[in-house]
């Protein structure tokens, strides 16, 4: 019987409920598997692309947050599916091997040997996609997979254009794949990996062909991220074909059987994963492709400094470089203290990275903006002596600089200097979050989340889940510790972790593929919260140093969020107490979610862009672009 296999690509839009239903609709139709893909784009694309496109930056909105595969895993098992994924590096064959009951190379990363070596040492069966490939690499790929220990593969033929016509789908190729496979793999099956959306180019892959699976892309209604582009199947329309229904299927689909190319994919194979690195384009196209993208002939540019704990700095930098290539085409440069989650942040957003110890002398940039906690003299003096202007970011207290944007709620200009600016309007979000800005407040749903960013100092975390263990909760607490954290917890896990209610997830994802659906957030002052508001959730905030206290203040008074207090004068007994109180109080959570969605519509990034623009009335930064 033929294994069919619903390929859910991107089509899951970053919705876990969407995930689900997906499986089960996958199941209805009388699937034998589901998959998925899962990538990370600055791990995908070379950085040299990534600078220079935005439609390759922003495939980062179609990735699989990690977090969400037990839940798929196990959704999948209980509707008795197979459940696989496609890992498009080696990092993510380690992270899939727990979870899933087979592997997927795609047709673009069939070159890299070395992914298949990783994914055939994983011991799981493995499929493979042949598209664009010449017989030679098919026949390295299947071979590779052999020596690598695979007993149970899995090899499809599959024309690399979305869609593809019937007439250039060659299936005839399937009869060469197979008598290679029984040279080179006896035992081995294959398949027919479609595009084409046409019952009798499948009905033709199974009865007249043979194939032992059929892979296709799979949509619920029209709305996934990549049907759109014509190649996915709806329900209705893939379950007959599952039932057994057969179709007449006209001879030209077979086409010619040789394993090779069609003209049609000549151009989208320099796009492959390249051998040495894996990633795509080949380098040769890396090397070429760029210098024909507008943004590559930018020349005005903006040096961002970022530093202090935790990656908030470094996300509302972020946000405001973004918005600003956006309005006016400049080419964002960014100097930070190296570490993991900063380089990661920097590599997917496609921005340029120089070294701390250049000197501005150097780096000769039309704008400097930092974002800090450390004293800010000695850079502003720097860019002074240079004639360079000046932003500071959230430093009310740095006198120096041109302009000081504070991105606070309810932030109040006391010394009434005019080149200072700031309040709720200006709260720095990256577009990915102000995206899924709803229109009015989502109910409140299950679940508390506690984050405290990738250091916490003060070791908020831990007061917090000791007061949470007091608690008789009928809801699953969630940690997010980043990736900085256990670097300062050498005890770490505490007793506490093994709480049957808590879920501890040492993550680097961003919080929105989090946050949404959470009943309430426990957080410390920064990004985070205003991450929170715009999503439209209920926010608790630990007071980390008495200084966050004016700010805090503001938000209570707002009602937009409720202040647990100082954590030096907490209890245990005391923060249980409070918690306990706050979460039986559904109406107070839902109004802190309905003002703090109210007072953060999203657009603080574009303001404070336009703000600069007309301080230096737009010379260092180029010309403004249309909304």
């Amino acid at each position: 019987m033929t294994r069919f296999i619903a390929e859910i690509s991107s089509n899951h839009n970053g919705n876990k409920e969407r995930c689900l239903d997906l499986i089960r609709a996958a199941a209805h139709c009388g699937c034998w598997g589901v998959k998925f893909q899962l990538f990370r784009i600055e791990k995908l694309f070379a950085p040299e692309i990534l600078q220079v496109s935005e439609m390759h930056r922003l495939r980062r909105r179609w990735e699989l947050p990690i977090h969400f595969l037990p839940e798929l895993a196990a959704c999948a098992h209980a509707e008795g599916l197979a459940f696989g994924c496609t890992p498009f590096d080696l990092g993510a064959v380690d992270i899939l091997q727990p979870h899933v009951d087979f592997l997927k190379v795609a047709s673009y990363e069939l070159p890299w040997l070395g992914l298949i070596q990783k994914c055939g040492e994983s011991g799981l069966p493995l499929m493979m996609s042949c598209g664009m490939a010449d017989e030679q690499e098919v026949a390295q790929a299947v071979e590779t997979a052999k020596q690598s220990g695979v007993s149970d593969l899995t090899v499809f033929h599959c024309i690399s254009n979305y869609p593809v016509v019937a007439d250039r789908c060659n299936l005839a190729a399937i009869g060469t794949l197979q008598s290679l496979l029984e040279t080179k793999f006896p035992g081995a099956q294959t398949g027919w990996s479609d595009h084409s959306v046409n019952p009798g180019v499948v009905s033709r892959a199974i009865h007249h062909w043979q194939c032992d699976a059929v892979e296709f892309h799979f949509d619920l209604e029209g709305q996934g991220e990549e049907f759109s582009a014509g190649h996915c199947w709806l329900p209705q329309q893939i379950q007959p074909l599952i039932a057994g229904q057969k179709h007449d299927s006209n001879p030209h689909c077979d086409g010619l059987p040789a394993l090779k190319p069609t003209s049609s994919e000549m151009a989208e194979r320099k796009w492959r994963a390249d051998p040495s690195d894996g990633l795509r384009p080949t380098i040769s196209v890396r090397q070429s492709w760029p210098q024909h993208e507008p943004e590559y002939l930018t020349e005005s540019k903006v040096l961002f400094v970022a530093g202090g704990p935790g990656l908030g700095h470094m996300v509302r930098l972020t946000a405001l470089a973004e918005q600003m290539r956006n309005d006016f085409g400049i080419k964002p440069v960014f100097m930070t203290h190296q570490s993991p989650g900063a380089e990661k942040v920097i590599a997917r957003h496609g921005f340029f990275t120089k070294p701390e110890t250049m000197s501005i002398e150097m780096l000769n940039p039309s704008v400097v903006v930092f974002d800090f906690k450390e004293p800010c003299v000695s850079l502003v003096r720097q860019c002074q002596a240079a004639g360079v202007p000046t932003v500071a970011i959230d430093r009310p207290d740095c006198t120096g600089a041109d302009l000081v944007v504070v991105p606070s709620m309810g932030w109040l200009n006391e010394t009434n200097q005019g080149h200072h600016t700031g309040g709720s309007q200006y709260q720095l979000l990256r577009s990915d979050v102000v995206r899924l800005r709803p229109s009015s407040v989502p109910p409140c749903g299950p679940g508390i989340m506690v984050s405290f960013g990738a250091e916490d100092p003060n070791l908020l975390t831990e007061k917090t889940a000791a007061a949470l263990t007091r608690l008789p909760l009928d809801t699953p607490v969630r940690f997010i510790i980043g990736p900085d954290f256990l670097k300062h917890r050498p005890t770490w896990p505490p007793p506490w972790a093994q709480h049957p209610g808590f879920q501890l997830m040492e993550t680097h994802e961003p919080l929105e593929t989090l946050l949404p659906g959470t009943g309430l957030l426990i957080t410390a002052l920064g990004v985070t919260i205003a991450e929170a508001q715009v999503l439209g959730v209920a926010v608790a905030v630990m007071t980390n140093y008495p200084s966050d206290a004016e700010s805090i203040d503001r938000l209570v008074s707002a009602e937009a969020a409720f202040n647990l207090g100082y954590h030096a004068d907490l209890s245990e007994k005391e923060l249980a107490d409070t918690l306990t109180t706050l979460w039986a109080h559904k109406k107070k959570r839902e109004i802190l979610a309905t003002n703090g969605l109210q007072i953060t519509d999203g657009n603080g990034a574009r303001r404070a862009s336009l703000l600069m623009a007309k301080y230096f009335d737009s010379k260092p930064l180029g010309e403004e672009r249309p909304c």
